[in-house]
């Protein structure tokens, strides 16, 4: 797998976008996640801060590391939500790969594809670039097509994660009923989708070890499959076992030879390290194997990757091909730690997997791709085996600690005020204190609702803890957009022209670092409308520019198709919010031009609204003119 092959995994179908996603892994990087999620949305960071949706949820160990102290911040990957790890028993550890994703034809509508992958890498360029890696991918079309086999992957994948996220970290807006939630409303529509889709007495390829070890679930996949014996047992793995300085068989190599059934000449080959052997390295030293090949891993690009896949395939061997296989991968290692402990251990980790049946033949060279052994590889020399270090138990860190505030919503109404979203696990009375940009330092306590001042409008919370430790968390608006401002224009030509962008051109089209290059983008301008101009001018002017307004919306939202039409509604509120000069806007009220109204007429709208769409539309137009004193 290569870097490409690793961000394929979230480029949407053609015709589709990224609806929403959740990524569980033990680590990720800004670099790869910011471009995971550029493929995903189709959009720059820029663009997916102007939009304002959260898109992508992020759930990694909670373990704090030299490099991580804290988990992202809002606004550090815009369209990205971290959550928030409980302080769950230091000795566990969240070592899990797997990625749901849902895609939709337009950036507001309902999922109607879903897609599964279970990976052996994490979301990082290391895995990506520097490893050996495997990933399995599934994906289903929610228009009843789909095979039952995959609908009751993506169904337990699903509840995997709403469980994770119940016992492993805080969720935001816990105490809110379910259609109230602002900030986790695409996650609750993702889970639901998956949700929907299971079939009734299916048993799932997809496993996981929240409760129960991933070995016992190998064993009895492979044993009510394998009707006859097979002659081979192909085992990779990042990691064996822990060093030890017992020269004997790890107790997992037992483990493995009981997976399934063989044949009396069974080959079993472990691709092995040996700079990162563990406890196989102390064994192999010795010389005499009980059975086993061990070999280094092949990398088929000759790039000196390292192995990092773990997986166990059993089949049939003959003439250098393997046929009638059956394949476990996943983010168990095979050590005592990654198959033979779960979640419910304090010792143990959270893996994930799949175990299914690989019917193609495979020659020389697909084995070689796939599942990195060529039969040609040499064993390792005694004297080439080092006791490594590297292993699957967590550092001798703490988990991070979780802000007393999780987030804050942004209520509008009977008053502009703040709801704060506390932690289910601060007792009342507890007192923090927060800020933002603007407001300096106060206390708060638990069931108080903060008023804001006219003009207020945070996007982001900065807590305090009693510990004097600081935190910074997401503040959503009322129409559940997250870290958001209205965007800013100087000249009402740049308000038109972010107007009428619409469909928002890609990632590809376009740069966070462009300007205007001179382009009015509105065809009118601001020149003789200035500061200073006759009352004249001024109301020429605002005839003008309303007219235009009026014009090219109406225009535009005609020649829509009825699949961007929630988008466009999306675009409106936003635009709509923005800053267009108010020495204009002035002049439309002054002279009582009130553009909204024109734009409620039947033939300035759009012909494919539905009756939702167009009370969207007008509860938009009639804010906006409220907003700008029209009326």
């Amino acid at each position: 797998m290569s870097a490409e092959t690793l961000l394929d995994i979230f480029v949407p179908p053609e015709g589709m976008v990224g609806q929403s996603a959740v990524l569980v892994a033990m680590t990720g990087t800004e670099d790869f996640l910011e471009d995971a999620v550029q493929r995903f949305t189709g959009l720059r960071p820029r663009q997916r801060a102007e939009l304002g949706n959260v898109l992508v949820y992020l759930m990694l160990d909670g373990h704090s590391s030299s490099s991580r102290q804290a988990v992202f911040p809002p606004g550090r990957i815009p369209g990205l939500h971290e959550f928030q790890p409980r302080a769950v028993n230091p000795g566990s550890l969240l070592h899990a790969k797997v990625a749901l994703l849902a895609f939709a034809p337009n950036r507001t509508g309902a999922p109607v594809h879903l897609r599964l992958a279970v990976l052996t890498a994490n979301f990082t360029y290391t895995s990506a670039r520097q490893q050996l890696e495997l990933v399995w991918v599934v994906d289903l079309p929610l228009d009843g097509t789909a095979r039952a086999e995959d609908r009751a992957e993506v169904a337990a994948a699903g509840a995997f994660v709403e469980t994770l996220l119940a016992r492993r970290f805080h969720r935001d807006e816990q105490s809110l009923p379910t259609n109230e939630r602002k900030l986790t409303a695409r996650l609750d529509a993702l889970l639901a989708a998956a949700s929907s889709v299971a079939p009734a007495n299916r048993k799932p390829r997809f496993i996981h070890s929240l409760d129960r070890p991933l070995y016992d679930q190998i064993r009895e996949r492979f044993r009510s499959a394998i009707d006859k014996p097979r002659n081979l047992l192909l085992c990779g793995s990042g990691f064996y076992e822990e060093p030890s300085a017992k020269a004997r068989k790890p107790d997992v190599f037992g483990k493995l030879e009981d997976l399934g059934v063989f044949t009396a000449n069974v080959r079993r080959v472990a691709l092995v390290d040996p700079g990162e052997a563990g406890a196989v390295a102390t064994w192999a030293k010795e010389g005499e194997t009980e059975g086993w090949e061990l070999v280094r891993p092949f990398d088929a690009l000759d790039h000196n990757r390292r192995l990092h896949a773990k997986f166990v395939y059993a089949g049939y061997l003959r003439d250098g091909h393997v046929s009638n296989g059956w394949l476990y991968l996943g983010s168990g290692n095979l050590s005592r730690r990654g198959i033979l402990t779960h979640g419910a251990m304090p010792e143990g980790n959270v893996e994930t997997g799949v175990v299914f049946a690989v019917d193609e033949r495979l020659d020389s060279e697909a084995i070689g791709r796939w599942l990195f052994w060529t039969d040609e590889a040499g064993t390792i020399d005694g004297d080439e085996w080092i006791v490594g270090q590297e292993g699957d138990a967590p550092d001798a860190q703490p988990i991070l600690e979780a802000p007393p505030i999780l987030s804050a919503t942004l209520e509008p109404e009977p008053s502009r005020r703040l709801s704060l979203h506390w932690r289910e696990d601060v007792t009342a009375g507890t007192r923090v204190s927060i800020s933002w940009t603007g407001r300096d330092w106060f206390d708060v306590q638990r069931g108080d609702d903060v008023p804001l001042k006219n003009g207020e409008n945070p996007a982001a919370l900065s807590v305090r803890g009693e510990s004097n430790r600081k935190w910074v968390v997401p503040v959503v608006d009322a129409a559940g957009r997250v870290g958001w401002q209205p965007p800013r224009f100087d000249t009402y030509a740049d308000a038109l022209a972010a107007l009428l962008d619409f469909p928002i051109r890609p990632a590809e089209a376009t740069d966070d670092g462009d300007g205007n290059d001179g382009d009015d983008g509105g065809g009118g301008g601001t020149k003789g409308a200035g500061k200073g101009a006759a009352p004249e001018q001024e109301k020429s002017y605002a005839l003008h520019a309303s007219a235009e307004l009026v014009e090219q919306v109406a225009a535009l939202q005609a020649a829509l198709p009825e699949s961007m039409l929630d988008d466009w509604l999306d675009h409106l509120d936003r635009m709509f919010r923005a800053s267009f000069p108010e020495a204009l806007i002035a002049t439309w009220r002054t002279h009582r031009l009130d553009v909204f109204a024109h734009l409620r007429e039947p033939e300035l709208s759009s012909p494919h609204l539905t009756d939702k769409q167009r009370a969207r539309y007008f509860e938009v137009l009639d804010g906006a003119a409220r907003a700008w004193g029209l009326r």
